[in-house]
């Protein structure tokens, strides 16, 4: 009975992965679509993510805010840590993968964190690999 379950579920990982029939002719091929774009490496943070974000308008003149955060193309800065991205993956249209190296306080350490846009592109969601979240809007220019 075992084995009968054996040959079963190699036959159906077969069916699934595609490949060549007897004849040599392509078989099962998934061709990719939109929706499986595989992610992109991009060499620097794209404009639409850079900017002054913070938790409120009102923050956003107050450079001692603890939420303010600024990204330039190469460069994000924290309230007490600036962080140099290493490597900066496009996930989704709107959503950046960014493993970066972060300094503050007399620190060094390793990060990767996502950022998400809104669909309007005025909030910005960070969220850090345990999972939590912070939300910024962007400041005004």
């Amino acid at each position: 009975m075992r084995s009968i379950a054996i040959k079963a579920a190699i036959l159906a990982v077969a069916a699934c992965s595609g490949g060549n029939d007897q004849n040599g002719e392509e078989t099962g091929v998934a061709e990719p679509t939109a929706d499986s774009a595989s992610p992109e490496t991009l060499e620097g943070i794209p404009a639409a993510f850079q900017g002054r974000w913070d938790f409120a308008e009102e923050d956003c003149a107050n450079d001692a805010s603890e939420m303010r955060l600024n990204i330039a193309a190469d460069q994000i800065n924290y309230f007490e840590s600036s962080a140099v991205p290493e490597t900066i993956t496009q996930t989704e249209p709107d959503t950046l993968t960014i493993t970066h190296l972060f300094s503050g306080e007399g620190e060094e350490w390793t990060e990767t964190l996502a950022y998400t846009l809104s669909e309007d592109g005025e909030r910005l969601t960070v969220t850090s690999p345990d999972g939590s979240m912070s939300i910024r809007m962007r400041c005004p220019a």
